[in-house]
């Protein structure tokens, strides 16, 4: 009897102790926080799009926003799928990367994401967006697949990466927003 005893306060240690670790590992997914990056309702993809309003015919925010672009991205060439200035609209193809934490803290180049830029012009206004985002793998993959943490390929690392690519895009709007406005003319008074 003594020896049944100390069997099942050995079960239950071990019970306890596997309870515990599994306790704390779905705690720590819990505490991830799945980052806020904006979702099309219809297409439930990542895509990020805005109207806004600037001064201007749309021949006049077509040529800012080619400015603009030969400005931000270094091989226009590789970036511009197309252009037409009579309806307006700029189709670009460009990318931003990912990078990892190893073990001892160093940041490494984990990959690299594609997305599509769409920019259509009007009077007084333009438009943006911003979709198609995929990782860069053997086939691409769409980076929504990082938001799944019941997927088993799910790592806490996806989060992290969705949060770098949301502040990269952000800085691109901001600076294509500073680009479709006029530029300030100076007079040469002397």
């Amino acid at each position: 009897m003594q020896l049944n005893f100390i069997k099942m306060r050995k079960l239950s240690l071990l019970i306890l102790m596997l309870l515990t670790v599994l306790a704390a590992f779905s705690q720590k997914n819990k505490n991830l926080e799945k980052p806020a990056l904006p979702i099309d309702e219809a297409t439930q993809t990542v895509t990020y799009k805005e109207v806004v309003k600037q001064e201007g015919t749309p021949q006049e925010l077509f040529d800012r926003a080619m400015e603009w672009v030969k400005a931000e991205y270094k091989n226009t060439s590789e970036v511009i799928k197309s252009q037409d200035r009579e309806t307006g609209v700029i189709e670009l193809r460009s990318s931003v990367r990912i990078y990892g934490t190893q073990k001892d803290g160093t940041k490494h180049m984990r990959n690299i994401v594609y997305y599509k830029c769409k920019i259509e012009c009007r009077d007084q206004r333009y438009r943006y967006v911003i979709n198609e985002f995929t990782e860069k793998a053997t086939a691409f993959s769409p980076i929504e697949v990082w938001f799944n943490t019941e997927s088993p390929k799910w790592e806490p690392a996806h989060f992290e990466y969705l949060k770098q690519i949301d502040e990269q895009i952000k800085a691109v709007i901001e600076s294509m927003k500073k680009g479709m406005q006029p530029k300030v003319q100076q007079d040469d008074e002397w």
